[in-house]
């Protein structure tokens, strides 16, 4: 599969995901409470698969197999009865959408993304597949970094796909 089909493969299945949209009142009005990230089978399964992709990319020492065969047994165990299958395919876009994002990035295992993949892989390995809640003060956008000094640097918007903490 080429690599724009496989992202906008991963962009239709992300879409399917979510019963809401997502916009609150509190994100009108500028509520500064963090929003408790969605702890269903596709989410986990999207945070599992980018986190064994980081993880590889940075060097653990883990088994991605082992680990994604016992995500899948957690997830076969669920009572919600979602597809095992949609959950494996959704699980591979993501680890294979990060392994190919983040090859050609050289210096991409910096010390702060490396303490949030250990943290992440830690809690997987141990079986606890929720996703992490990422704090206000670390949100930053596709292009953060661009335009540093700008008119409004207080607006910064989180990509599902951002791999930069």
């Amino acid at each position: 599969m080429k690599p724009a089909g496989s992202l906008a493969l991963l962009a239709l299945l992300l879409a399917g995901c979510s019963a809401g949209s997502g916009l609150t009142t509190g994100a009108l009005l500028g509520d500064d409470k963090p929003a408790a990230p969605v702890n269903d089978a596709p989410a986990r399964a999207f945070q599992v698969g980018t986190a064994s992709a980081r993880a590889v990319k940075c060097g653990f020492n883990f088994d991605p197999a082992k680990l994604k065969t016992n995500y899948l047994a957690y997830e076969k165990q669920q009572p919600s009865g979602q597809d095992t299958a949609k959950i494996e395919r959704i699980y591979d876009v993501s680890f294979n959408g990060v392994a190919k994002a983040v090859a050609g990035e050289g210096e991409y295992c910096s010390e702060t993304k490396t303490k949030t993949i250990k943290a992440d892989l830690g809690r997987h390995l141990a079986g606890d597949y929720t996703p992490r809640v990422v704090p206000k003060e670390q949100e930053e956008g596709l292009f953060s970094g661009m335009g540093s000094g700008g008119s409004a640097p207080e607006y910064k918007a989180k990509h599902p796909m951002d791999n930069s903490d």
